[in-house]
């Protein structure tokens, strides 16, 4: 019998999940949740990183107050922020949040220097602009002080790691999401580095996942009065780890997976980076599994916009639960209208709702009104888009895609996972819920030989979990459907005629 503590860190919210793995089963218990979320400081949009360590601290505290031993810990977040450190080691700035401002123009002038093509050709990423590289391209040019200090990067996973451990290294699969690693090389991109002028030495070693990174720190022992518990890197991009606990026991290589969650990630795995020209037009990322493979993969908007549609709605003096959102979803009319999840008006925080209304009248659509109708309009064209991510990776990767494992939070969205087996025309097998923590407890095992391998892994996952399969039903509507989404995203005028 083993016992781990999963540190999982959404961008809204983190968990202390404590998980028993005995004969082949895996039981979790949440043991400290608490939140998350960007602060404005100075203007800037940060994270309280040092909070999120106080937070790792007492789910320590909590896990122990089981009375068991743990046979490691280990942190997983989301991808391509970090911090800077100093040469004596100390934390130079708060972190930036992906979301925050400063790189909104970064694509207008980064491609003089290095063209997108060259980007994508050694780094195989998605061109976004909050993406490590641009993150840090942009801290250059405008003379960030925290840059022009710094002697080494840690990306968020890696960061907390060192508070709790002192190990300063890249865990591989959260290397993968800066764009500044090269996965053909297995190596940090430095021919990209140097012609944006970073410093080589800002870029710490690139480590394997499941592997480990120390124990607690003494300092760290004494104030939890805890023995020394072995510290472990194991998927630190939290759709890494998600993506580790599917489900896919025996099946071949005709399913994609989809981490539903605040982002929506939708993909395959592969044996190897896939860097065509075809690849490069869809703009698909490479992202490192926790075995060394290849996540293809698309990222979505996702469940951010219903969230911060919810918050809008809170300040505005409508507080709504999701369940209610969900059942006035259904009692609204379908297709009034569709959006583009991932139109760049989207993106930050704010009114959510008038932002989804104005998408609507610039593109001669009905706009949504109420948040039901608003819901709706978002739930479909999220289940639409998963459609189109998974056409274009079939004819990228030339593979066919018969089901689509869902993994994540967005499980328990029960009206999403409906119209995305609709939309997509095939079935959608939803769970674990806890996908994240699962994944980052099977990389766990693997660290210290509990599990021997992915595979076992990933049948002591279904083994341990309840899965939901939903099938397609009412295709022709959303066929109809998908060809003014079509419409919408490419000429970015509705079909009218469909």
């Amino acid at each position: 019998m083993h016992h781990f503590l999963a540190i999982d860190l959404g961008a809204s919210s983190g968990r202390g999940i404590l998980a028993t793995l005995d004969k082949g089963r895996m039981t979790l218990e949440e043991v400290h949740r608490f939140e998350n979320g960007g602060m404005d400081v100075n203007g800037r949009l940060v994270w309280n990183i040092l909070g999120l360590f106080s937070e790792i601290k007492q789910a320590i505290r909590e896990a122990l107050k089981r009375g068991v031993t743990l046979s490691g810990i280990a942190v997983d977040t989301w991808g391509v922020d970090f911090v800077l450190l100093d040469r004596d080691g100390h934390f130079l700035a708060p972190p930036l949040h992906y979301r925050d401002s400063h790189t909104a123009d970064v694509f207008d002038w980064v491609f003089d220097i290095v063209s997108k093509e060259d980007f994508y050709g050694r780094t195989g990423i998605q061109f976004m602009p909050f993406n490590t590289i641009f993150q840090l391209a942009t801290m250059k040019k405008e003379r960030f002080a925290a840059l022009e200090l710094a002697d080494t990067l840690l990306l968020i996973p890696n960061a907390l790691t060192y508070l709790l451990s002192g190990d300063i290294s890249a865990e591989f699969s959260i290397a993968t999401t800066t764009q500044a690693y090269d996965p053909v090389a297995k190596d940090w991109a430095w021919d990209i580095i140097d012609r944006l002028g970073l410093p080589r030495t800002l870029f710490p070693k690139i480590v394997p996942s499941c592997v480990s990174a120390g124990h607690l720190r003494p300092a760290v022992c004494d104030e939890l009065n805890c023995e020394p518990i072995p510290v472990l890197l194991v998927g630190g991009h939290d759709t890494a780890s998600a993506v580790a606990a599917v489900p896919a026991v025996g099946d071949t290589d005709d399913w994609a997976f989809l981490s539903s969650g605040t982002w929506s990630l939708l993909g395959m795995e592969l044996d190897s980076p896939c860097l065509t020209q075809a690849a490069f037009e869809a703009n698909f990322t490479n992202e490192g599994c926790i075995d060394g493979k290849t996540r293809f993969l698309k990222n979505i908007m996702g469940l951010w916009l219903v969230q911060e549609s919810r918050n809008t709605w809170k300040r505005q003096g409508q507080t709504y639960s999701f369940a209610e959102l969900e059942d006035m979803a259904r009692n609204s009319a379908p297709f009034k209208a569709l959006i583009n999840p991932n139109d760049e008006r989207f993106m930050a925080p704010g009114d959510m709702p008038e932002r989804v209304r104005q998408y609507c009248d610039e593109t001669g659509q009905p706009a949504p009104e109420t948040p039901g109708e608003i819901v709706r309009c978002i739930a479909e064209s999220l289940a639409l888009t998963y459609r189109y991510a998974i056409d274009q990776m079939e004819h990228v990767t030339g593979r066919s895609i018969a089901k689509l494992h869902l993994v994540g939070g967005g499980g328990k969205d029960g009206m999403l996972n409906a119209f995305t087996a609709n939309a997509i025309n095939r079935p959608v097998i939803a769970g674990p819920i806890e996908a994240t923590a699962t994944g980052n407890i099977i990389g766990q095992a693997l660290a210290v030989g509990a599990v021997k391998d992915l595979a076992e892994g990933r049948r002591i996952v279904s083994q341990s979990f309840e899965m939901t399969t939903f099938t397609p039903d009412d295709t022709a509507a959303w066929e109809a459907a998908y060809r003014r989404y079509k419409a919408l995203i490419n000429v970015d005028k509705p079909d009218a005629n469909a």
